[in-house]
């Protein structure tokens, strides 16, 4: 199925780069997209061209988003349409999986799962859908009236569904993606649920205003009283107004409520007398449920799992890019001169030159300023905190001042192999552009000195498998990232008391691929042998199950959609009841959480009566037990988060 995405914009230059990206580095890529410019004043324009094709710029002189959205349209080619708005994003295999739905189906409209994406503090963070609950006994009509929708980033529209529907009405200011929806929804254009895929719905952070942060000013209640109106027209032509009634009552309450101070008297009477007109005086919600449930409409959502496309987006970067694009290197320290010169010379002495390396000095006490004075190398740039702030705050600090196409991240009590760059940038450029993260084998050094070998094994689109646990494995310092990934995401959650690398490489597997290398390019030190040096902080048990409750805290509704609670929950709870500071307490408590989540796999059910046995012997057996399994799957990554 060839897919036209159609973005209208106005002065988007934040965010549109980001919006293009998402839908350029789709599994199933679009057949164009079509940038509508709504009379742009900023870098939106330049933005737009910068792109070259499937991009195209067209030109939209009547104002409003629906105008430029049918502009849009009526220059596309694709037999389906997704209008993504300028700050929204999708996830890599969106278009494929609606296109899948709407190939089962004619004259229809494909929906997938949503989110909200807002900015906290330094990071673009996931939440749930921002919008009312559905009810069971509501059909799509009746839901979208009470507040539950799909934003458009999360629709694909078939050109049949959009024709019935009537096309964008430019006379609308605000509301306009679900005045066009309802009246596909009563033309009897089906709705279908996708199998996968995510839209991500930005929340524009303070100071700025989206065009959806309008609805509930004057002018935005006023758009959707005329949006109820003329849908209830529509329904009483229809034949159908008495059994949408209830429905229309919540949705015209929904506006007299909000009529507060500053709103005109006039918008608030008009809604009391719409709630009013459809039977909605002193209506409650119990007898809501009745009138829906009599009306025979308690219709389940119907899914239908994305087809098996063939990911045919295989294309390298642009070859107008740079042959040996600039990488920046950003390598973090606090109070470790012992190590650091064996990391900074790693970097040095690429195979790969054209970098540069920004270390970011977290406020040592150390020798850490008066061992980089005496390194003598135009590509090195040294940034110090003159007090410590956690190697996330130093991440950020670096990334912030990073200037390169490709950002590489090393600790500095880790190293790499000469090769390491030279590697992952040919490997970089051989890939798609959906590949945002690569990542390499690993040689652990333990405090004894022997050296472990470890091998990465997941690639794609990992998100599932990130929300169990972090595939990536030890540290950062395997790892080089897209400078737009970043861009996407943000930085490192400073909060985080350890795993910040797990939060922010799931937070790049929403939006990107990840691939790696199989050997081992970096040496990660696990023994944290430093003098002086707290070590690796992941390896204090406190801090790290600490995080491990973030992750859930933060994570869980979208693991809990991957089925990755479980094993999330599992891993906590095992390593309370295998450590010696661990807490059995809260061990049982996570098995109980794990059983919830899978009633039926008897793991939870066996490690609750392990619990009880004394921890000498409960230690011992499980020893013996990840002995056996380290034998049976010598490939399998220990957990690290």
């Amino acid at each position: 199925m060839r897919v036209s995405v159609i973005i209208p914009v106005l002065n988007g230059e934040a965010f549109l780069a980001q919006a293009i990206r998402s839908a350029r580095n789709q599994s199933l890529p679009p057949v164009e997209i079509i940038v509508a410019d709504n009379g742009s004043t900023d870098g939106s324009l330049a933005i737009a061209r910068g792109f070259g094709s499937p991009v195209r710029v067209i030109s939209v002189a009547q104002r409003g988003a629906a105008a430029a959205r049918a502009a849009g349209y009526s220059e596309a080619t694709g037999e389906a349409l997704i209008f993504l708005d300028a700050d929204d994003l999708m996830a890599p295999d969106t278009l494929a999986h609606l296109a899948g739905a709407l190939q089962k189906a004619d004259r229809a409209i494909a929906c997938c799962p949503w989110r909200r994406y807002e900015l906290v503090g330094d990071c673009w963070r996931a939440g749930p859908a921002s919008c009312a609950p559905r009810r069971p006994w509501h059909d799509d009509i009746a839901a979208w009236l009470t507040g539950w929708y799909h934003p458009p980033c999360s629709v694909l529209w078939s050109r049949s569904g959009y024709e019935a529907a009537g096309g964008w009405d430019p006379t609308m200011s605000v509301n306009d993606d679900g005045e066009m929806m309802l009246r596909a929804l009563i033309a009897g254009v089906p709705l279908i649920r996708s199998g996968g895929g995510i839209g991500y719905y930005r929340r524009q952070p303070s100071g700025m205003m989206s065009l959806s942060g309008h609805n509930w000013s004057a002018e935005g209640l006023q758009a959707r009283l005329r949006v109820l109106e003329k849908v209830e027209t529509q329904l009483r032509e229809t034949g159908r107004a008495g059994q949408y009634s209830a429905a229309l009552a919540e949705a015209y309450d929904i506006i007299a409520r909000a009529c507060q101070s500053g709103i005109p008297n006039a918008i608030g009477e008009q809604a009391e007398a719409g709630r009013h007109r459809n039977g909605g005086f002193g209506l409650t919600r119990r007898k809501m449920r009745r009138l829906g449930e009599r009306a025979g409409r308690a219709l389940k959502p119907r899914a239908i799992p994305g087809s098996a496309l063939a990911r045919s987006s295989d294309e390298p970067l642009s070859a107008t890019q740079e042959t040996d694009p600039l990488v920046s290197v950003i390598l973090p320290t606090y109070n470790r001169a012992a190590t650091l010169d064996r990391a900074v010379r790693s970097v040095l002495l690429q195979d790969y030159r054209n970098f540069e390396l920004i270390v970011i000095d977290d406020g040592s006490t150390d020798e850490t300023s008066s061992y980089i004075s005496t390194i003598q190398d135009k590509r090195l740039r040294y940034l110090r905190q003159e007090r410590n702030q956690g190697v996330a705050a130093a991440r950020n600090v670096g990334m912030a001042a990073a200037k390169g196409q490709l950002i590489a991240f090393l600790d500095s009590d880790d190293a790499w192999m000469p090769e390491k760059l030279a590697r992952q940038v040919a490997q970089m450029q051989r890939s798609a552009r959906r590949v945002g993260l690569l990542y390499t084998g690993l040689a652990i050094e333990h405090a004894d000195g022997s050296i472990e070998t470890w091998r990465p094994h997941a690639r794609g689109y990992v998100l599932g498998k990130m929300l169990q646990r972090n595939i990536v494995h030890f540290g950062t310092s395997s790892t080089m990232i897209r400078a737009e990934a970043a861009e996407v995401v943000g930085g490192f959650d400073t909060t985080w008391p350890a795993n910040e690398d797990h939060d922010y490489w799931v937070r790049i597997a929403r939006f990107y691929e990840f691939d790696f290398d199989a050997e081992p390019l970096a040496v990660y030190d696990l023994g944290g042998t430093s003098e002086g040096v707290e070590g690796k902080r992941s390896a204090r048990f406190n801090r790290n199950m600490r995080a491990r409750n973030m992750f859930v805290d933060r994570h869980g509704f979208e693991a809990s959609r991957f089925g990755s609670a479980y094993t999330y929950q599992m891993e906590s709870a095992r390593r309370h009841l295998r450590s010696d500071e661990g807490d059995a307490g809260a061990g049982r408590l996570l098995l109980l959480k794990a059983a919830r989540a899978a009633p039926l796999r008897p793991s939870p059910y066996i490690w609750l009566a392990a619990s009880f046995v004394p921890r000498g012997l409960r230690a011992s057996a499980m020893a013996s037990l990840r002995s056996l399994k380290s034998k049976l799957q010598p490939g399998v990554a220990k957990g690290n988060a």
